[in-house]
């Protein structure tokens, strides 16, 4: 009986090695492991509190933004898209430069970029505690998008 197992255990250690080495050959390198998101036109949102803060829409071709903007960017009656009254105008046109600072550039490369907002936003805004872009709203909903996947080709 134990001369039995051993020579079963040598046969499945065998097999399990024999199916290892015939799997190794239809493994892709790990470069072209990396997820590519298909051409087309992308849209994403971030909700907080149960209402929409920002929805995005962009179009990614070969994983490079061509063209990015807002459908809906809003965090009370004073802020949102449409604002004319200073400093929300400000705030406002932040949020577009950092939506901006994408076109053109590698979705997956350059998106961490948004996370230091400081350094693709020129817009400079006083007197208003919330004076800095919470980039990460954008962020999340690019995302979003890209999670969900192609809106329209």
């Amino acid at each position: 009986m134990k001369r039995n197992l051993n020579t079963c255990s040598k046969i499945l250690l065998i097999f399990t090695f024999a199916v290892f080495v015939a799997c190794q050959g239809n493994v892709e390198p790990e470069s072209e492991q990396v997820r590519k998101h298909e051409n087309g036109t992308y849209r994403g949102v971030f909700i907080d509190k149960d209402a929409i803060q920002v929805n995005v829409e962009f179009t990614l071709t070969e994983g490079v933004i061509s063209d990015a903007g807002f459908r809906h960017l809003r965090r009370d009656d004073d802020y949102h898209l449409e604002t004319e009254t200073e400093p929300y105008r400000s705030v406002v046109k932040q949020y577009k430069e950092a939506l901006g600072y994408m076109v053109g550039k590698d979705v997956e490369e350059h998106l961490a970029d948004l996370y230091n907002p400081e350094n693709v936003v020129t817009t400079q805004v006083d007197g208003y505690t919330s004076a800095t872009i919470r980039a990460q709203k954008v962020i999340s909903a690019i995302r979003d998008g890209l999670n969900r996947g192609v809106y329209s080709y």
